[in-house]
């Protein structure tokens, strides 16, 4: 349970509602959700202090909308939201990431050429089926074919060069921050892989709002595809995604762990955590409640019993016998 979580809910029903074209309620769901994600407080331990009317002091917030939260914080889901989901097909929503279909524009597709995926968007896009609609025009379907593409290149993988040079000016211009106090890249790229998904940048700050406008409005950026007060994604122009999470010091290390180990390798520290006695996570290594290790990752593998291990060797292929204390 998250601001973040809840405002995508939030913004999610907007858009499902102006799809159906309902006036005035979408605006409203998303001015709520502007305002839940610049909260310096979760929504619970508001909810926890004031009640309902304390929700209602939020900026777009009234008694409607405040009522699904406290729904949310109690139950951790919005009936509504439910209820509002049934009303258009699942794929419609990976439609809408496509770079000049909003909301209304695919459920307009969806009513007209029962478009209801990404592929079957691809499918009548071949076949010349959006020129001649109306609000399109052959000018828009060839943008949307080009967008297409776009996202299909999205998914193959880079070169370990092309990815390192990219981040490094991204982390270039991040460094001229002041708000940034300490800033690393994670992933497959600190792993040294051959080839790169997407690139992960963590940083330290207190003061998270500039690193996001920057790092979401730099010349490389081609789209947003979130942004949030820690956690940001964005699309560079050569198709390939890149995500920053902002996070406090004392969690830095299990961070930088935890988003930078490959699957196996995290999965196999979690259950040698277990066997301590420990909770290992992106927040911490934990005895019960008390965090005892975070800030860094040498402390991390030395409470588990292992010397710090090199981000190109956590692959689960005998590390963790070859660096045990």
């Amino acid at each position: 349970m998250s601001n973040q979580e809840l405002a995508q809910i939030l913004t999610e029903m907007a858009d499902i509602l102006d799809m159906e074209n309902v006036d005035w309620k979408p605006r409203a769901y998303r001015t709520a959700a502007k305002s839940i994600l610049t909260l310096k407080q979760d929504v619970s331990e508001i909810y926890k202090k004031g009640g309902l009317k304390a929700l209602e002091d939020i900026p777009g917030v009234g008694e409607g909308i405040g009522k699904k939260i406290v729904q949310y914080i109690e139950k951790g889901k919005i009936d509504a939201y439910k209820e509002l989901k049934k009303t258009i097909p699942k794929g419609l929503y990976n439609v809408m990431d496509i770079p000049g279909i909003g909301p209304k524009k695919a459920y307009f597709l969806y009513k007209k050429l029962n478009i209801t995926s990404v592929q079957s968007l691809k499918k009548a896009v071949a076949q010349h089926k959006l020129k001649d609609l109306e609000g399109f025009g052959e000018a828009s379907e060839d943008r949307i074919r080009r967008n297409l593409w776009t996202i299909k290149a999205h998914k193959k993988r880079f070169s370990f060069k092309e990815a390192s040079e990219i981040a490094n000016k991204i982390i270039a211009e991040l460094k001229k921050l002041k708000e940034a106090e300490k800033i690393e890249s994670a992933g497959s790229l600190r792993r040294k892989e051959e080839t790169i998904g997407d690139i992960d940048i963590l940083v330290i700050s207190d003061n998270s709002a500039p690193i996001m406008d920057k790092f979401t409005s730099m010349p490389v950026v081609m789209k947003v595809a979130a942004k949030g007060k820690t956690k940001s994604e964005i699309i560079l122009r050569n198709g390939m995604q890149a995500d920053i999470r902002v996070v406090p010091k004392e969690s830095f290390g299990s961070a930088l762990q935890y988003f930078t180990g490959s699957k196996m390798h995290n999965i196999e520290l979690r259950k040698i955590a277990k066997s301590k006695g420990y909770k290992l996570s992106e927040y911490g290594l934990f005895k019960g409640k008390q965090m005892i290790a975070g800030s860094n990752e040498e402390e991390i593998y030395n409470k588990l019993g292992l010397k710090w291990i090199p981000p190109e060797e956590r692959r689960n292929e005998g590390e963790f016998e070859k660096y045990k204390i």
